[in-house]
């Protein structure tokens, strides 16, 4: 789980960064398939999904580039206008990061920091992690959208096989009684070469 924290007005989180399925035993019981996907930059089948996918990889690139200043440094805050605020931090070593917010939902802000202006679109932040140039902003999306096609290929598809699962006891006593540590596949005895040995 990704979070990043605006200290202006929100934070962002991205719970599932890839997507995927699990089958059988790994699905937490039987007959039960679990795609946990939920629109991911990255889905189950390992594609990825524009703009999504590359707004988050611009993002934390522009995050990455004011690392030193983050750590260092705590953020001073400056009112940039009615909805619109810099969050700053500077640190002992002359490195300056800034965050330039606008919190109204509807409305373009322009506003002048450090001697410059900006536009900020409605509902974004600016970073500029050298407190002059905008390397990224929450609202522009500069990745192209992209379709997937699916095309059919010549590679030869596999049979569907079903397996009966032994669920008796060797003794017929469901306790378990062992000295250290046991995993999951000892224990549940999924495969013959993972049987539970005492």
């Amino acid at each position: 789980m990704a979070v990043i924290q605006f200290q202006a007005f929100f934070t962002f989180e991205q719970s599932t960064y890839h997507g995927g399925t699990n089958f059988g035993r790994t699905a937490g019981g039987p007959f039960i398939t679990t795609s946990y996907n939920y629109d991911a930059p990255i889905d189950e089948y390992g594609l990825i999904r524009q703009p999504k996918y590359g707004h988050l990889k611009e993002l934390h690139k522009a995050i990455k580039l004011c690392e030193l200043a983050l750590l260092s440094a705590d953020p001073s805050e400056t009112s940039l206008g009615t909805y619109a605020k810099a969050q700053v931090f500077s640190s002992e070593s002359g490195g300056c990061v800034a965050f330039l917010s606008n919190y109204n939902p509807t409305s373009a802000a322009r506003v002048t920091f450090n001697s410059m202006h900006y536009s900020l679109p409605p509902w974004s932040i600016s970073i500029l992690p050298d407190c002059k140039n905008v390397v990224f902003n929450t609202a522009t999306v500069g990745v192209q959208t992209s379709q997937k096609q699916m095309l059919p290929t010549n590679s030869k598809l596999l049979s569907w096989e079903t397996f009966s699962e032994d669920i008796s006891s060797d003794d017929d006593d469901s306790t378990i009684t062992v000295v250290g540590l046991m995993e999951h596949l000892n224990v549940t005895r999924d495969t013959r070469q993972n049987e539970l040995k005492i």
